[in-house]
């Protein structure tokens, strides 16, 4: 889990950096008037190699592939241009002159809650590499908790948004819903995403107010769209101490194919970087995936994944009830995922989309003698239609199905619940006039388990104050079914509920964005009861019930340069957050264990371009979260210390035998912060235990070899 993200991040950073080779080309990008058009899109049709122009107009970028080529210059509000251009390691000067496109009603952009990665859409905060470059883990949940509205939880899986739970975020791969994206997780320690940021070439983290499209996530969606054909032919290698990687990809005309697998054991790794924990048996865990992209038509394409992975592990852990003992903890996980797809443009503004997507994920845990046994077989299918109405507004329709087949077993006994659940929408994206949008959605959904059927409207909308910032506002009302840990027990229970009122302001130039955002969540049906899933208290037994409620409602603030400093490029976000909820067994409304009030982070990131080298900084601070402690007559009236990371990551660019190479660094808690989740007590309150990171300072080194590709430097 460790280890094959960042053999996933070198990968990335070898994609990235092989751009800066072969064919130079720059110029400028202007309107008729001789205007500068900063941030339009730049790029050879069919590849990844671009850039967006700069402040002036200008642009530059290289690329390593040869022949003939289209250059395409795209800006929002104006015609595309594409040019046929002759690519021979040569540099190219083009000075390109961009038409009003009349038809279209201006650029501003519907965003309100959410946060967009992209290379498709100027007015983004984020770039693809900025998601998967920063931090030390080279992971995507990990990259997101530096955002406004995230929580840091250190202890457990998930991605907490505005004082929702991990369960109340949904990850969406290419329109298709994912049950798990984690792997399994130990007591108190957390897991890691199990997709590749390598796949994707776009990310929407909406952290509220998301669209009709989507359901079952009272919070937050991540929405990650999948790379199409590969650019090139590429053969890699990883070779690490703690295990064996490697990848190939296979680029044809109109197809491309590649897969990726390795084995990892930690035991080396954990042999030389100490850990807290008293590992039995190290993480040893197997991974496959394969990736098939078929090109139809002009626009049309057809996708194809699947993963799997396979790891086992065993740990012993302190019995607070008998200090003289150690508990034993052993587990067995498996993760299969498949998603295929189809998008194409019918009668030139029709277009389409279909998918299917099956994961099966189990999970074998025994706890001494106790055996605890899950299996979730989660499907999706999904079939979108949106048509242009007229200039760039649109209307958007369609449907899924999802169905959950979830087994949980402890022991003899056993339990076993299916459902199936359904859901329509139709959504417009209306522009009224250049600088005035809106987005007025409807979702109806129906769970058969629960024999019950909603209604949730959306809406939103987008004022342009000027060429760079506008203010946004969404409203939208959310609906969840209980969790399976209540489902197993009970189907008596109505859809949980919230909704949400956003209000924002942005600035996004071409080299500096800032955003503010207020928001106010009201959450209503929660279900309450008494089940034996984390966080459990010992308090007495809550009957089942959706009488439980809740409120979130904070600011978000977020600025980013990239101007200030030659070859450096910053962000800092800060959350403010104010939340209570009464919901599970909890006695009565009170600040949930995964929220704090205050959360900031500062993101450095800077390129030496005399060695070659990359190397960035991230740090962040939290205040302290509530823990129960069951001598406080005050429910959840402690809070633990705040917590501080200081991480840092480089990236040395080289070559190894003729063949280019990158080496990777990163550590983790540069300062060795005493990071403390909470505690655990016994069962009679008299000893307690901190809840801590596995490793207090951590460290990992790499290196990522591209087999018959020498270093562009």
């Amino acid at each position: 889990m460790f280890v094959r993200s960042h053999f996933t991040f070198l990968l990335i950073i070898l994609l990235f950096f092989n751009g800066y080779a072969q064919t130079k080309i720059s110029g400028t990008v202007k309107d008729k008037e001789e205007e500068p058009l900063p941030g339009a899109n730049i790029f050879l049709q069919d590849t990844y190699d671009g850039v967006s122009s700069e402040k002036d107009g200008t642009f530059s970028f290289y690329t390593e592939e040869e022949g003939d080529a289209v250059l395409v210059v795209s800006f929002v509000g104006y015609k595309t241009y594409s040019q046929e251009i002759k690519l021979a390691d040569n540099e190219i000067i083009i000075n390109i002159i961009l038409e009003e496109e009349l038809a279209e009603l201006g650029s501003v952009v519907i965003s309100a809650g959410s946060f967009e990665a992209s290379d498709e859409n100027k007015a983004v905060i984020l770039r693809p590499l900025d998601i998967i470059t920063t931090g030390s883990e080279a992971d995507i949940y990990s990259a997101l908790e530096t955002l406004p509205g995230t929580q840091q939880i250190g202890e457990t899986s998930g991605l907490f948004v505005r004082g929702g739970s991990a369960a109340e975020t949904k990850t969406i791969i290419d329109e298709m819903t994912v049950q798990n994206p984690f792997y399994s997780s130990v007591p108190d320690v957390p897991s890691r995403g199990r997709f590749s940021p390598f796949l994707f070439k776009g990310t929407i983290f909406s952290t509220g107010g998301y669209s009709a499209k989507y359901g079952q996530a009272l919070s937050s969606v991540l929405v990650l769209k999948t790379q199409d054909l590969a650019p090139k032919t590429q053969t890699a290698i990883n070779i690490m101490a703690v295990g064996l990687g490697g990848a190939h990809t296979q680029r044809w005309e109109e197809s491309s194919f590649s897969f990726e697998g390795g084995y990892y054991n930690l035991s080396p790794y954990f042999a030389i970087q100490k850990q807290r924990i008293d590992w039995e048996k190290a993480p040893e865990s197997f991974e496959g995936s394969m990736n098939y992209r078929q090109k139809t038509s002009e626009t049309g394409i057809l996708k194809g994944f699947t993963s799997y992975s396979y790891g086992k592990l065993s740990l012993r852990y302190d019995n607070l009830n008998d200090l003289l003992k150690k508990d034993l903890f052993y587990q067995e996980n498996s993760n299969f995922f498949v998603n295929t797809n189809y998008h194409d443009i019918l009668w030139e503004d029709w277009t389409l989309f279909a998918g299917y997507s099956i994961g099966i994920d189990t999970e074998n845990d025994e706890i001494n003698t106790d055996k605890v046994n899950r299996k979730d077989i989660f499907q999706n299918g999904k079939l979108t239609i949106t048509k242009n109405l007229f200039s760039n507004s649109f209307i958007t329709f369609g449907g899924e199905i999802q169905t959950l087949d979830h087994t949980n077993s402890l022991n003899d006994l056993k339990g076993n619940f299916k459902e199936t659940y359904l859901a329509g929408y139709i959504e417009t994206d209306i522009f009224f006039t250049n600088d005035f949008a809106g987005r007025f959605g409807l979702r109806s959904e129906r769970s058969d388990l629960l024999d019950k059927v909603n209604f949730a409207p959306r809406l939103s909308f987008a004022y342009r104050l000027g060429k760079y910032d506008q203010l946004n506002f969404a409203y939208g009302k959310f609906y969840q079914t209980p969790g399976p840990d209540f489902l197993l027990l009970s189907t008596n229970f109505e859809f949980e509920n919230s909704e949400h009122y956003i209000f924002n302001y942005q600035y996004i130039g071409s080299d500096r964005t800032f955003r503010i955002e207020v928001y106010y969540k009201n959450y209503n049906d929660l279900t309450k009861g008494t089940v034996f899933t984390y966080p459990y208290f010992d308090l007495p037994e809550v009957p089942f019930s959706n009488e439980g409620k809740g409120y979130a409602k904070g600011i978000d603030i977020f600025f980013r340069d990239q101007e200030t400093f030659e070859y450096t490029d910053f962000w800092i976000s800060y959350s403010y957050l104010d939340t209570k909820r009464d919901f599970k067994n909890y006695p009565s409304l009170a600040p949930p264990t995964f929220s704090t009030p205050h959360t900031i982070s500062v993101v450095a990131k800077r390129w030496f371009p005399s060695i070659t080298t990359m190397a960035g900084l991230t740090f962040t601070y939290a205040t302290g979260r509530p823990y129960f402690n069951p001598n406080n007559p005050e429910f959840l009236g402690d809070r633990a210390k705040s917590y501080q990371n200081l991480s840092f990551n480089a990236s040395y660019l080289t070559n190894l035998f003729g063949n280019f190479t990158v080496v990777f660094f990163s550590i983790d808690n540069i300062l060795g912060y005493t990071n403390i989740y909470g505690y655990n007590y016994s069962s009679d309150g008299t000893v307690k235990a901190p809840i801590l990171p596995p490793a207090f300072r951590s460290a990992f080194l790499g290196m990522f070899i591209s087999l018959g590709e020498s270093n562009p430097y």
